[in-house]
């Protein structure tokens, strides 16, 4: 069995290259002499922004007050151990289903409290409307006390819902959801929550950007007990298990490497231009459920795919017919995905055992 080695993420060798890289091609002028919030400053996009935040800063290429924000204090405290006492970082342990109790200035709000997996869908689907909708309430409030300041809100590509009309789906594609069955907590509270934002934009003001991201990858990302093929095939390998598929591994997905993610959140981020919401997806390399398992478990000798058909748990996992995203809104911003599948694996399971 491969083993982690014990060290912060942000001293990751791979990581570390990301953030260089991150740094060095982002204007950073639009986040000078802010404070910048992220909640959900544990979760695995989150985190890498955080970090590439904290680097530019390290590196001399901004001045800004960056607040992680988290309800696991203990996990947070760990995550950012190199930073604990600087004077541009501290943590923020809250829960944002709650008011968020912060006197000091606020410019950016980078809003990913919340949780992905099929997991927590299938086992906690109160918690996940409490910390989109009612979470998103309180970031809205809380950027509406701070005039100017921007909330810029990790969604899905899964409030698109269903729609099997279009051959790609732009940000004006709208498509079927049905809201009783029991994974839609998540997408209809990611549709709720960008909801809450357009109304107090439209209300009071308040500024906002969203990013509708599909299946990012990459170091850091959770591995166990999470429910995503990538997650799962990757924990499997680096144990080294067989992959077993509870499916025929037909279905097909287009990842995004994490840093590539980061990316393009910090242009979002600033710009100000119209328009404000944004597909953010690297739709250059379909892959179906099987060719994704075999290339992973390529990495492991000895590892081997095992296909067990059966019907797709649709208590977990969306079974619609992926229609892909139009990001090219996004990519006249001047973004576009760099880092390709293969590449994007390899570096994810060297980030893991190196």
């Amino acid at each position: 069995m491969i083993q982690p080695i014990d060290m912060t993420l942000f001293e990751n060798r791979i990581v570390s290259a990301d953030l260089k890289h991150i740094c060095s091609t982002t204007d950073w002028s639009a986040f000078d002499g802010k404070s910048i919030l992220i909640t959900g400053a544990n979760g695995h996009i989150a985190t890498y922004l955080t970090y590439s935040f904290l680097f530019a800063i390290q590196a001399g290429k901004l001045n800004a007050t960056v607040i992680a924000l988290s309800r696991n204090g203990e996990k947070l405290r760990a995550v950012y151990a190199p930073f604990i006492g600087m004077s541009y970082f501290r943590v923020l342990e809250a829960d944002v289903s709650e008011k968020i109790d912060l006197k000091e200035r606020v410019d950016y709000i980078f809003h990913f409290a919340g949780n992905a997996s099929p997991y927590h869908i299938s086992t906690d689907p109160v918690g996940i409307l409490k910390a989109n909708i009612q979470g998103t309430f309180n970031v809205a409030e809380l950027a509406k006390r701070n005039a100017g300041c921007k909330i810029i809100y990790s969604s899905s590509r899964e409030v698109y819902g269903k729609n099997d009309s279009e051959e790609r789906l732009s940000e004006k594609s709208f498509g079927s959801l049905d809201p009783v069955l029991p994974r839609s907590c998540y997408p209809e509270s990611k549709r709720a929550s960008e909801a809450v934002l357009a109304a107090y934009g439209n209300q009071y003001g308040v500024g906002y950007g969203i990013a509708r991201i599909a299946h990012c990858y990459g170091p850091g990302m959770n591995l166990s007990d999470d429910g995503r093929v990538m997650s799962d095939f990757l924990d499997k390998a680096l144990g080294g298990d067989d992959i077993v598929i509870h499916s025929d591994g037909s279905m097909l997905r287009a990842f995004c490497y994490v840093g590539d993610v980061i990316r393009g959140l910090l242009i979002l981020a600033a710009y100000n231009g119209p328009g404000n919401t944004f597909n953010l997806s690297n739709e250059t390399e379909e892959i179906s459920i099987l060719d994704l398992a075999r290339l992973i478990a390529g990495k492991v000798p000895g590892v081997r795919v095992e296909v067990l058909k059966r019907d797709i748990d649709t208590g977990k996992y969306c079974a619609d017919k992926r229609v892909p995203l139009d990001c090219s809104a996004l990519m006249e911003l001047g973004w576009s995905p760099e880092i390709g599948l293969k590449e994007g694996i390899a570096r994810t399971f060297e980030s893991f055992i190196n």
